[in-house]
């Protein structure tokens, strides 16, 4: 699959099939649009950020969400009635589209699909706590599996088995306390376990790319499209490279850990952080 730049979609102009899955990457420091387009919701909870930095992506993030479901659905991004599930996902009052969406420092992944969906991107940031972490709340073969290094680095390779765990919490409406019994099961074609069985009807697509992000889908199909929109006075710079259960083999190099995990609210999703933060 080709990941195609594109521009901010107009309101009715993206069309995605019954089996379609897309997903959207996109760069939150060059967005492109207008972000007057936030309620008032979500123009409070931008504000709530301590970093302007953070308040900005937050609101581009949420801007970029309205431009492209109105790509789907028509009417102004403003109309839409968007809110948050408890669970990853977005929900728009008064349609049948599922939205998920991830972003992390300066990059965001949304998935689409008619379909319920999950969507999980996490920037490859080496500290303390993964090896515990993944000791701890992941299966016995999972954990072997990261300490050996199955993405070409345990560190990288700990992302790989979060986000394609995370995702499919998201899209099964499980959140983050069923953690425990999701296991991604790696080979050729690595399938999401829950409880020890497969999952029927769930597909799984990980997908990395510069600046040393990783990120998954689930869905009832692999992702059908990549699409990101292109960035102000250039490419969207947020590089890909993807595929259906292809596993990240760069970066073989040990990385250095930088200290302990700090424990705060930064810009993105949080329930990484959060898990993390001592005593969660």
């Amino acid at each position: 699959m080709e990941l195609e730049t594109v521009a901010a979609p107009k309101p009715g102009t993206v069309t995605i099939g019954p089996d379609g899955v897309h997903g959207w990457l996109i760069d939150l420091d060059g967005w492109p649009c207008d972000r007057v387009v936030l309620d008032p919701a979500e123009r409070a909870r931008a504000a709530s950020y301590l970093r302007p930095l953070d308040r900005a992506r937050f609101a581009a993030s949420r801007s970029a969400v309205r431009v492209i479901a109105s790509g789907y659905l028509g009417g102004e991004p403003g109309r839409l009635r968007l809110s948050a599930g408890g669970s990853g996902q977005l929900r728009l009052a008064g349609h049948s589209l599922h939205l998920s969406l991830s972003h992390c420092g300066g990059v965001a992944l949304l998935a689409v699909s008619p379909d319920p969906v999950g969507a999980d991107l996490e920037l490859i940031c080496p500290r303390s706590g993964l090896a515990d972490l993944a000791a701890a709340r992941f299966a016995p073969a999972e954990a072997a599996c990261i300490a050996g290094g199955c993405a070409g680095s345990p560190v990288r390779s700990f992302y790989r088995h979060w986000v394609a765990k995370e995702a499919y919490l998201k899209a099964t409406g499980r959140g983050l306390a069923g953690l425990r019994e999701t296991e991604l099961a790696c080979g050729r074609s690595p399938v999401i376990r829950f409880q020890g069985t497969p999952e029927p009807g769930w597909q799984l697509t990980l997908a990395s790319g510069a600046p040393s992000w990783t990120a998954a889908i689930v869905g009832s199909q692999p992702v059908t499209t990549w699409l990101r929109i292109a960035r102000r006075g250039g490419s969207a710079g947020v590089g890909r490279r993807a595929g259906h259960g292809r596993q990240d083999r760069s970066g073989r190099q040990p990385e250095p850990d930088p200290g302990p995990v700090a424990a705060r609210r930064g810009g993105g999703d949080g329930d990484l952080v959060t898990v993390l933060q001592p005593g969660a």
